[in-house]
């Protein structure tokens, strides 16, 4: 699984490591830099799923918006490159990073390589680049033997060069490590980039009918009533479940379900059905409680926050084991009496999925509700006082961090600005640290006395 995406010259980044945990939560003023963290990950997964540069200018003025602006608003200060990257969990061949170069024709990957701390030898390295509006490259490759003169292969710098070589074929007949040992390894990669789903749900578009056929959650929702139909299981026959005993997977699915509804205030949801039109089309119905009356409720009725809810399930369930799931403004629609309980379960899920799930938000209230296991795993964005880069810290790593948060809840440091303050000026901590040593020497000193 990842466990870290790295940026370079990346927009407002000069350089950048943003680690990831089973819930990472992504927080910073307006401006800070986090928009442009997430677009560096759409990025790199647009790049994963075997997109090719040169559609680039198209990608980023159609309404996709894998990246905002225009290419030449990609590298920091609008320069002549930028680089992207990714950790994963792996023992070996963990660490790829790229690097993309802006010419008079458009973007070329001139740099890219897999690789572990210790390696005498990449997996992979690109080390002949293309020049002028070439596009053909060459790639040394690990023989897994002794030498330095590696075997080349030629790829195209217009797509991420691991997902040129997920085909044994690819390499040259003699070397038979290369074609077991290679393929295996950029296909796991390709497959956790490539799988992030990035979950912007736009209410108004998931209260329509959905077809069946749709398995993998869209990043606005849309089909969302044809993912949930899937998980709940009502593409199956019930009479032929309970025979066969296989009732059990849609069990555990449906409690997950209903556990994450019940972080919605006041209704009390205890069901989940499907309307079914005669073109093939489902939408979801709940059944909710008010007062002691039940009623079914379907997707077209339903309010925005119920439905935001809903598709955060629906993505934290139906993403692939191991791939990052990434959700923007988590805040918005859900009741801050109700947060602690959503967060809570997202972690458990997340944990029992083996995904990486990260959420962008604003909201203090929402900050306050974070378990607190999840508090060092936070990531702050900033702009430096010095050049104006963005940068990123992970909570954890701030010195005296603990000290930090025994002063005040993480909401209340952030909406006072103390949190910045800190981190902006380390020597308002090397002076907190000094003066924490004294008082506790005076209290020491008391003692002996």
């Amino acid at each position: 699984m990842l466990t870290a995406i790295t940026l370079e010259n990346f927009k407002s980044y000069r350089q950048a490591r943003l680690p990831l945990a089973s819930l990472t939560v992504l927080i910073g003023a307006n401006a800070s830099g986090k928009s442009n963290a997430i677009e560096g990950m759409r990025l790199l997964s647009w790049l994963a799923q075997g997109q090719k540069l040169a559609a680039i200018q198209y990608a980023v003025q159609s309404g996709d918006r894998v990246v905002r602006g225009t290419v030449k608003d990609l590298p920091f200060e609008r320069g002549d490159g930028f680089g992207l990257g990714a950790e994963t969990a792996e023992v070996e061949w963990n660490q790829m990073t790229m690097t993309v170069q802006r010419r008079a024709d458009g973007l070329h990957i001139v740099a890219e390589t897999l690789t572990h701390g210790g390696a005498s030898v990449p997996l992979y390295l690109l080390d002949q680049p293309s020049s002028g509006r070439g596009t053909d490259c060459g790639v040394a490759y690990n023989n897994f033997t002794r030498g330095r003169n590696k075997p080349h292969v030629t790829c195209s710098d217009q797509q991420a060069i691991f997902t040129q070589l997920t085909s044994p074929a690819t390499f040259d007949a003699a070397h038979k490590a290369s074609r077991e040992r290679i393929p295996p390894v950029v296909q796991a990669l390709e497959q956790w980039l490539s799988a992030m789903l990035f979950l912007d749900p736009v209410p108004a578009r998931m209260r329509e009918y959905a077809f069946p056929s749709d398995s993998t959650l869209r990043g606005d929702g849309s089909n969302l009533s044809a993912v949930l139909y899937h998980l709940w299981g009502g593409d199956r026959d019930k009479a032929v479940e309970l025979a066969r005993g296989e009732v059990e997977p849609y069990k555990t699915q449906r409690q997950a379900i209903l556990s994450l509804i019940q972080s919605l205030p006041e209704q009390d949801i205890s069901e989940l059905s499907f309307l079914e039109e005669p073109r093939g089309g489902v939408m979801v119905q709940l059944t909710e409680t008010f007062g002691g009356r039940s009623r079914p409720v379907d997707a077209s009725l339903l309010s925005d926050g119920t439905l935001r809810v809903l598709s955060i399930a629906a993505a934290m369930l139906s993403a692939p084991e191991g791939s990052l799931v990434v959700i923007e403004e988590i805040d918005n629609g859900v009741h801050p009496s109700r947060a602690r309980h959503l967060l809570a379960n997202i972690r458990a899920l997340a944990e029992r999925r083996s995904l990486r799930v990260l959420l962008s938000t604003h909201n203090p209230a929402m900050l306050d509700a974070l378990p607190d296991a999840a508090l060092p795993d936070v990531l702050f964005c900033y702009r430096d006082p010095q050049d104006g880069a963005s940068r990123v810290v992970r909570l954890q790593d701030v010195p005296d961090y603990p000290e930090l948060i025994a002063q005040e809840s993480l909401g209340g440091l952030v909406s006072s600005g103390a949190l910045e303050r800190f981190i902006k000026q380390p020597q308002a901590l090397d002076r907190q640290a000094r003066a924490l040593a004294w008082l506790e020497s005076i209290r020491q000193g008391g003692r002996h006395e």
